[in-house]
């Protein structure tokens, strides 16, 4: 398994999906966990436009899912300052 290149992909596969719905945000990074039995590479969006969310959340796993054990999660963040984002963050779990 190689981690790096999961991890761009990964990356790639993210931002795919944001500029596919026009968002403005850009995912840089994923972070690995390595354990002894699994690693698990964790990423997370912004979505502005909630009307998109469920459309983003089903692409995400479309093209993830394919890697390992996959969990996708979605909450309402509104910033004081900052207009209001659904935050989605995803972690996929695959076996060593």
């Amino acid at each position: 398994m190689d981690k790096n290149q999961i991890k761009k992909e990964l990356v790639d596969k993210s931002n795919d999906i944001l500029t596919k719905y026009s968002e403005p945000d850009v995912v840089e990074d994923v972070s690995v966990m390595n354990m002894a039995a699994k690693t698990v590479f964790l990423g997370s969006l912004k979505v502005y436009n909630t009307e998109i969310v469920p459309n983003v959340i089903n692409d995400l796993n479309k093209q993830l899912k394919g890697y390992g054990e996959l969990v996708v999660r979605d909450q309402r963040v509104t910033p004081c300052c900052a207009p209001s984002y659904i935050h989605i963050s995803f972690n996929v779990t695959i076996k060593n």
